[in-house]
């Protein structure tokens, strides 16, 4: 079934998801293909108007000298604009206010590298720890991004353990997820379709 009629998850991918969490020791960038395969379903694999890449950005906010880059996974139209952006870390992410904090920074980076070349009204991203999800919205227009930037409460101190706990509350594979990202797909499918129009005149 196609995935914006379907009414949960398929089973398939959902294995696809333990088994990849069952790894032991956990394998960096162990969740690259399980989402690879779930934003393929939800953009219709059976269409050349898609296509997902991993693309990479010279890491901004470290503070090394050595080279330092950030991976990130973006759905793309046909003629190679944005439509989506994933950023892709392990489920412990979660638990520590500062990898949240890198979490969050790496989301705003890709939004100043990517938002203007995006050709519809919105550039959704999904900030993924593990299976946990925090969605963002920019908009072209404004360049305006949704949810507001937090920032450290002091720079002289370390960051309090709760920073930004809860941001991530909702699982993208549970039932509140997948109705999520029906409404983020639709939405950008919307606007792809106007889009379109609008340029055969």
């Amino acid at each position: 079934m196609p995935f914006p009629t379907d009414s949960t998850w398929p089973a398939g991918l959902l294995t696809i998801f333990e088994i990849c969490r069952r790894e032991q020791p956990p394998l960096e960038n162990r969740y690259y293909g399980p989402y690879n395969k779930l934003l393929s379903y939800c953009f219709n694999p059976n269409t050349f108007e898609y296509f997902i890449t991993q693309h990479s950005l010279p890491n901004t906010s470290s503070s090394h000298d050595t080279l330092d880059s950030i991976v990130f996974v973006v759905v793309y139209d046909a003629r190679r604009r944005p439509l989506l952006i994933a950023d892709i870390q392990d489920d412990s992410w979660a638990d520590r206010a500062n990898l949240r904090l890198k979490a969050d920074a790496h989301m705003r980076q890709y939004y100043d590298a990517m938002l203007a070349d995006c050709p519809i009204p919105r550039l959704w991203g999904l900030s993924l720890l593990g299976t946990s999800l925090r969605v963002y919205c920019g908009d072209v227009h404004s360049g305006q991004l949704q949810p507001e930037f937090e920032n450290r409460p002091s720079r002289n101190h370390t960051l309090p353990r709760g920073f930004l706990l809860g941001s991530w509350s909702m699982d993208i594979l549970s039932q509140e997820g997948f109705t999520k990202m029906q409404a983020i797909v639709a939405d950008i499918l919307a606007n792809v379709a106007a889009l379109r129009r609008d340029e055969l005149g």
